[in-house]
């Protein structure tokens, strides 16, 4: 299950300075494994990838995220989620979404 977030693009905006950036952020804190492509990102969000591509960016140059290099294929660029309480704080939000997602639909 994706927890991406549809509800909260003004907050996103008002907080990251990107109306996409809560979104990119809560499926990379969703990921089971620490490590991902952005075409993984892509896919789950179903944002364009000249949107995804510039937010990841902007978590590595913010320390949040590292490049580790191409993947298998030599074509993916494979990044890995560094530990820090940003991702704690998103995998708390993204219960909170989730949590008022479901009060929404019953």
């Amino acid at each position: 299950m994706t927890m991406a977030d549809p509800y909260t693009p003004e907050k996103s905006k008002a907080l990251f300075g990107n109306s996409h950036m809560s979104t990119v952020m809560l499926e990379i804190a969703s990921l089971e494994d620490e490590t991902f492509s952005p075409k993984q990102i892509i896919d789950r969000t179903g944002l364009l990838g000249s949107v995804v591509h510039p937010l990841i960016h902007r978590l590595t140059d913010a320390g949040q995220i590292e490049y580790l290099g191409r993947g298998a294929d030599g074509k993916a660029k494979i990044y890995r989620v560094r530990h820090t309480h940003i991702w704690d704080a998103m995998k708390k939000y993204a219960d909170g979404v989730d949590d008022e997602l479901a009060k929404r639909a019953s």
